[in-house]
């Protein structure tokens, strides 16, 4: 019994150092070990996500007969929102410790402001709507103690999502100054880690506790220079992607609607992001969560 509590708690601290701190989340889940040991389940998860993150990196201009001109460009990601659909299959590795994997897709949406290389410049502001793109993850929990109706446990995971490219304008064509025409791409990962309390009442449990998240990601624009109708040159972008808040906390509930199904909602919220998430699960075995 000293083993199967020991086990977890190890696989939760170490996979916590050694997985690279990622990102934009993805719905947690119970922050248990739900599973008896051999026992495993498929599922269905939904979840929506609004963040405001920042990007910081370098921009060329090449123009034709002229010389590279290279920069800082540092961008806003403004109102950065995700739909996520995910399918589901967890593992009891024993009573107090789970795995899980999911894969589905993901989209995003948000107001993507470039900031002025100068300080009499002024700051641009154009929409990104990348498409449902892949999305996947994988995570482990854990049951660290039990103490009469309630348990305390955690969840790690890690989920990326490649929402696709999307097209965008800067500037008005017809005036003398031209407009930047081009594509935007945006992929990002994220880890979040989460301790919680747990409280069970007949079929019913109830969770709430912080975590931890970490997003990184990358931003990348390639457009071209049209004046006149004519490209006169190109400029690109690379950026590397960081959430602005990294602490929050998460609550839920679980509901056993029958010996093989069970349904949970929950949220996640921090100083700079909020998730809303739903899940649905069906298990061949009696659920334990015990």
């Amino acid at each position: 019994m000293r083993t199967t509590k020991i086990l977890p708690i190890a696989a939760l601290v170490l996979t916590a150092i050694f997985v690279p701190t990622a990102p934009g989340g993805a719905p947690m889940g119970p922050p248990l070990a739900w599973l008896g040991e051999g026992q495993w389940s498929i599922g269905a998860e939904y979840g929506y996500e609004n963040m405001d993150m920042e990007a910081f990196g370098t921009a060329t201009e090449t123009i034709p007969g002229q010389s590279d001109f290279t920069y800082a460009q540092p961008f806003t990601l403004d109102g950065f929102s995700s739909t996520m659909f995910f399918g589901t299959l967890e593992y009891g590795i024993c009573d107090n410790w789970s795995l899980f994997g999911r894969v589905g897709a993901a989209d995003a949406q948000d107001d993507l402001i470039l900031h002025p290389a100068t300080s009499d410049s002024e700051e641009d502001r154009f929409g990104y709507g990348g498409s449902f793109g892949v999305a996947w993850g994988v995570g482990t929990r854990a049951t660290f103690c039990r103490w009469g109706a309630w348990r305390f446990g955690g969840v790690m995971q890690v989920t990326w999502f490649n929402p696709g490219d999307d097209s965008f304008t800067l500037g008005d064509a017809a005036s003398p100054e031209g407009s930047i025409m081009g594509d935007a791409n945006i992929d990002y990962w994220q880890t979040q880690v989460g301790l919680a309390a747990v409280y069970q009442m007949d079929a019913w449990s109830f969770w709430v506790g912080p975590f931890l998240q970490f997003t990184e990601g990358n931003l990348d624009l390639d457009g071209q220079f049209i004046i006149d109708g004519i490209a006169s040159g190109t400029v690109t972008a690379s950026a590397d992607i960081e959430e602005s808040s990294q602490l929050g906390g998460y609550f839920g509930a679980n509901w056993e609607m029958s010996e093989h199904w069970n349904l949970r909602a929950e949220g996640q919220i921090t100083g700079d992001s909020w998730l809303v998430g739903v899940g649905v699960a069906f298990i061949p075995g009696q659920s334990v969560g015990k």
